[in-house]
């Protein structure tokens, strides 16, 4: 949930509202799904209630540049500013992309979710999820493209 609101914050409180809701809906729960699947759905759809009451994108790009698990901590400052620089350019085109788009992106890539997981937690085939996620990439390739050219 961090990742997708990028406020650590919000991604509690989001937590919360996502297991309270699974508590109060537990009959619902259809045994033929995984429960991680279920409650990652219950979260998805907390985080786009939040994401239309509120924009919060800049806090996710501080969120995910202060937290780069593959920052190299032996790098020379110069290398380590250009690091900084690709990663917030990467996180800038991101913050671009449509939010469904954006939402594969980072469920796949950055959260881990197979294409399966992903299509369970979108409520949408395995074959669209596949195809979503290619024009993301498109999308996402032509955006870093643009922003390099700069």
């Amino acid at each position: 949930m961090a990742y997708l609101t990028g406020d650590t914050t919000l991604a509690e409180d989001l937590t919360q509202e996502t297991f309270a809701s699974a508590w109060a809906t537990i009959d619902r729960f259809n045994e033929k799904a995984s429960i991680k699947t279920w409650l990652h759905r219950i979260a998805y759809n907390k985080f786009i209630d939040s994401k239309r009451m509120s924009t919060r994108r800049t806090a996710l790009l501080a969120a995910c540049i202060s937290a780069d698990p593959d920052s190299d901590q032996a790098a020379n400052p110069a290398e380590q500013s250009i690091n900084d620089e690709h990663i917030a350019i990467l996180y800038h085109a991101l913050d671009e992309l449509q939010l469904q788009d954006y939402a594969v992106i980072v469920l796949h890539y950055i959260g881990g979710f197979s294409f399966h997981e992903t299509a369970a937690v979108l409520d949408k085939p395995v074959g669209t999820i596949k195809w979503q996620t290619s024009k993301a990439l498109n999308e996402l390739g032509r955006l870093l493209s643009d922003r390099m050219e700069q």
